[in-house]
């Protein structure tokens, strides 16, 4: 599912997936139980303490009810990728991204405050209305939905989801007067750390407040 993100401040006008900050009540007073359930996906965070990673799927889960209206236990959600904001950015974010199949009977809905609209859509279809100008995606998501698109159904997406190397993945960035670009992991200005898988586009140039993928070698 993808929402329109229509908060001026953070990503105006940008579809992305639902989510959020982890909040100090996401924090499980006793986490024996959740800390059993989700000990292989606590394994795959990078060695974060038990405590923490149970906060990330607490407020995943927390965000995704909050902001779509779909009930997902946090044992039910996959870590497959991780994001860290570019150094030029005034705020960081370190951010976790779950993979979850919705239970049947649940009808998604934005929440008409931070997002107003949204969409269940095939990545296939998301990815063509970017490239028509008629969606503007941010390169994670886009990079996202360039990988769901792979798979043949979600079943084969959660099984690679369940054993993806999770890699930290930063962006390289080069300012310029009018326009940012944005180099992945992988691009020719970016290496690509140990494990990484790269993308087919790693290069994103922002202009007129819409990301582009471009092609580095033009």
């Amino acid at each position: 599912m993808v929402r329109r993100h229509d908060n001026v401040g953070f990503m105006g006008g940008v579809h992305v997936f639902p989510g959020g900050r982890v909040d100090p009540d996401d924090e499980v007073p006793d986490p024996k139980e959740l800390e059993e359930r989700l000990e292989t996906a606590i394994a795959r965070m990078d060695g974060m303490p038990t405590a923490q990673a149970i906060a990330y799927h607490v407020a995943a889960s927390r965000e995704l009810l909050e902001e779509s209206g779909v009930r997902i236990e946090p044992h039910d959600l996959t870590p497959f990728a991780r994001w860290v904001t570019p150094d030029f950015q005034p705020k960081r974010f370190d951010t976790w991204f779950f993979l979850a199949v919705t239970p049947s009977g649940q009808a998604a809905a934005h929440d008409g405050v931070e997002n107003s609209d949204s969409a269940w859509m095939d990545p296939a279809d998301a990815i063509e209305m970017c490239r028509g100008g008629d969606m503007t995606l941010a390169p994670p998501t886009w990079t996202t939905l360039r990988k769901l698109d792979t798979f043949r159904d979600v079943e084969a997406a959660m099984r690679w989801a369940r054993t993806a190397q999770i890699v930290r993945v930063q962006p390289a960035c080069v300012e310029r007067e009018d326009s940012r670009m944005l180099m992945l992991p992988g691009d020719p200005l970016n290496p690509a750390p140990p494990g990484f898988e790269v993308p087919p586009e790693t290069r994103f140039l922002m202009k007129h407040h819409r990301w582009k993928p471009v092609d580095p070698s033009g």
